[in-house]
């Protein structure tokens, strides 16, 4: 046996060997509420060897029963069938795209917000750059990804709004086929602090895996056209063995367009452009990224639902002041402590 076919077995069966410890790690969470230190480890290793069938499973195993939510909301402009066939879509491809769901006003106050509350710089390609906390000058900015805490933008008055929005946790909940729980709050700019896409601000192909199954929200606060960052996915690369396996064996790490090129056909790769208040919901198991600035800049602001907490350990935010009684949002929270587990209303 030649050195690296022994590699390939030994890694064939540590993969095999994680994926019983993954099953045994979901028994534990469903029966003794136990989320053992290694469950994401092993999450990872069963996607890697099976596609994906075993995480469909087990998110139906883990979620819990649907909530009885109402379409009130941003997405109540849409009619009932309008809904339906862009969840028919989402299911199919991996991805929907819904357009003027924010206004531009409402986009305008959001990039105010951008300009007041501090982000943060990323450390960049090849460990250039430094990590800094400050404010963003979109006339000089500071990085090539420029990120906002997610309990920063929780506890801010102009974004609850569209954080506690009933619309949204229905059309998350109608695809993950249990309730919904929020995991996720974030927003950032891409800029064209650098000219070279750049791995660390996630703008080469990869697919997420902290959760079993999780649907995510994209918001265009600004226009976004082909030279500004276009957010782009690969249509149907979300279902079980959508990636292939030669790229799964890669392990977690991100891929370069070439590499995803020669498994995808063009007509696969959706780029998405469009103006302000544009809402991209995608499953992003899916191989996507973000394109690199060549001119201009993109703030996108982002949600993520999934049916569990099973997974990779995720900060918990926390709203501060706390959210006002008798406020929409405290109301909807009080209603539905399941969705808004992970948030502390302190």
């Amino acid at each position: 046996m030649t050195r690296k076919l022994f590699f390939r077995v030994r890694l064939l069966i540590q993969r095999a060997l994680h994926t019983i410890l993954f099953i045994n790690d979901i028994l534990q969470a469903r029966y003794l509420n136990r989320f053992p230190s290694e469950s994401h480890k092993h999450l990872l290793s069963a996607f890697y060897l099976t596609g994906g069938f075993i995480h469909k499973r087990a998110a139906v195993f883990l979620g819990k029963s649907d909530l009885q939510l109402a379409n009130e909301g941003l997405l109540s402009k849409f009619t009932e069938q309008e809904l339906v066939d862009a969840l028919d879509h989402l299911k199919r491809e991996g991805y929907v795209v819904l357009e003027d769901v924010l206004t531009s006003e409402f986009c305008s106050r959001i990039l105010e917000v951008s300009q007041q509350i501090p982000g943060q710089t990323r450390i960049m390609d090849g460990g250039t750059g430094t990590v800094s906390r400050l404010t963003f000058n979109r006339l000089n900015p500071p990085s090539i990804r420029f990120d906002y805490d997610g309990s920063d933008l929780i506890s801010n008055p102009e974004l609850q709004p569209l954080i506690f929005d009933e619309s949204i946790l229905k059309f998350a909940q109608n695809y993950l086929g249990a309730a919904p729980i929020l995991d996720l709050v974030a927003m950032w700019w891409h800029t064209t602090y650098s000219s070279i896409p750049d791995k660390e601000a996630a703008q080469w192909f990869h697919f997420d895996m902290d959760r079993l199954k999780w649907i995510k929200f994209f918001f265009y606060i600004t226009d976004v056209d082909a030279n500004s960052g276009p957010h782009t996915f690969i249509a149907k690369s979300h279902k079980s063995l959508g990636i292939p396996y030669n790229l799964r064996t890669k392990g977690y790490q991100r891929l370069t367009d070439n590499e995803v090129q020669m498994y995808f056909e063009s007509k696969d790769f959706k780029e998405f452009t469009g103006n302000r208040g544009t809402l991209i919901v995608e499953d992003t198991r899916g191989l996507h990224k973000g394109k690199h600035c060549i001119s201009g800049d993109r703030l996108l602001f982002q949600l993520e639902f999934t049916t569990s907490q099973f997974g990779t350990v995720i900060p918990e935010l926390t709203i501060s002041p706390p959210l006002k009684v008798g406020s929409k949002s405290k109301i909807l929270m009080d209603r539905f402590p399941h969705v808004f587990q992970a948030i502390k209303n302190i």
